[in-house]
Formats: structure tokens, C-alpha cells, sequence
């Protein structure tokens, strides 16, 4: 009995010697932690996880691929959700994946297509820069509400805690999408240029190379 009466004596002598931290950090890990400088995560997808590319593979992608330019609307859906599967295609295997769908997300008359394309984009992870514009401008000037609505969804999946990584290219689209606003026609030729300097792969011009000062793009 005295034993257990004498444990508090101890720990009052050593309060009253001046000592007021306990012996054991109870939050350590919370309290104890430094903060740290915010730094988003911009690295490629593809230098994570596990890719099983073959050329059996390629070629059951590359087929689903020129199915999204048959002439029926429903084999071009379908052809566009079998490409958001990783069974089916796995971009960072066979990179004209995101390019094919960045381009449906813009210019597939179907609007279903469109939807379809831009949650691909998404379930695939392909955080690439074609891939934020795409998306970024369906969302904003796609005549279709559903189109705009998966296109924002599908970038904020992708782009969760990243969105520093792409603010500058941000700025630039937004001045873009004051230009076309109200004359963006998915479906027709008109904005092939500006497309095909980002999201076709073939070079990335600075956007205003691309658009001129009135707004009309160059034929």
C-alpha cells in the first residue's frame, strides 16, 4: 500500500523541482513535427506502378483505337470506354492512347463520345499536359452540360493536389477560352490548329502563336 501512495510523492517532488514535460511525448509525430513547404507531386504517372506492355497487347489497342473514327456513334462509345480500361489499353504502354482521346474529348460530334473520353482520360491517370487541356477547355466551352460536367470532374480526379503544377498553363487557357467562347463546335475543322499543337502531339507552340489577337484561328 505505501508502495502505490509514495508514486504520486515522486511525481510531485519532480514537478516542484521545476520539471513540467512528461516523460513520454504523447503526440509525437503531430505536435513534435516541423511544418513542411508545400511541394505537389508533377512527376509522370508512368515512373510508378506496374506496366505490363506487349505487343499482343499494342495491337488489341491500337484496334480499339481506329474504332473511335467508325461512322457508327455507339462503336465509338464503346471504343472509347474500353480505352479508359487498363484490361484493354494502358497509355503509358502505348502513347497514342491520350492523344486519341484528348481528340475525341474536342472534336467527336456525339457528345456521349465526348463524355466518354474524358472520364478515359481520368481512369487511365494520364496527367499529362494534352490531357489538362483537353479536359480543361470541354470543361468550360462544350455545348453539352454533361460533357462539361464529366470533363471537370474527370480534371479534378486527376489533378487532386497538383493543380500548382499546371497554374501557368491555366492562366494561358483561360485566355484562350475567352476567345472562343460561344463559337466552340465540337465536330468541325475550325479549331484543328489549335488542337494540334497540344493535344495531337505534334508540338506544343505558345498559345498565342496559335490564336491570333482577333480570335480567329488560321486556316
Amino acid at each position: 500500500m505505501n508502495r502505490y501512495l509514495s508514486i504520486p510523492v515522486v511525481f510531485g517532488a519532480i514537478l516542484a523541482c521545476g520539471w513540467t514535460k512528461p516523460f513520454v511525448c504523447q503526440n509525437c509525430g503531430v505536435h513534435c513535427m516541423e511544418p513542411q513547404p508545400y511541394c505537389p507531386d508533377c512527376s509522370c504517372p508512368c515512373d510508378k506502378g506496374l506496366h505490363f506492355c506487349s505487343a499482343r497487347r499494342s495491337e488489341h489497342t491500337h484496334k480499339i483505337i481506329s474504332d473511335l473514327s467508325c461512322d457508327s456513334c455507339c462503336d465509338r462509345i464503346r471504343a472509347a470506354e474500353k480505352l479508359g480500361c487498363r484490361i484493354h489499353a494502358d497509355w503509358c504502354c502505348d502513347g497514342e492512347v491520350v492523344p486519341a482521346l484528348a481528340h475525341a474529348v474536342q472534336f467527336d460530334s456525339c457528345w456521349e463520345v465526348r463524355k466518354a473520353a474524358a472520364w478515359s482520360l481520368a481512369y487511365q491517370n494520364a496527367r499529362t499536359e494534352p490531357t489538362v487541356i483537353s479536359l480543361y477547355l470541354a470543361s468550360k466551352l462544350d455545348p453539352h452540360y454533361l460533357v462539361r460536367d464529366a470533363a471537370n470532374d474527370a480534371l479534378g480526379v486527376l489533378l487532386v493536389c497538383r493543380h500548382d503544377c499546371y497554374k501557368d498553363l491555366f492562366d494561358q487557357l483561360d485566355r484562350v477560352v475567352k476567345k472562343l467562347k460561344g463559337r466552340y463546335k465540337p465536330g468541325t475543322p475550325e479549331y484543328d490548329r489549335l488542337v494540334d499543337g497540344y493535344i495531337a502531339g505534334l508540338g506544343a507552340p505558345p498559345i498565342a502563336n496559335i490564336l491570333p489577337p482577333d480570335g480567329k484561328v488560321q486556316q
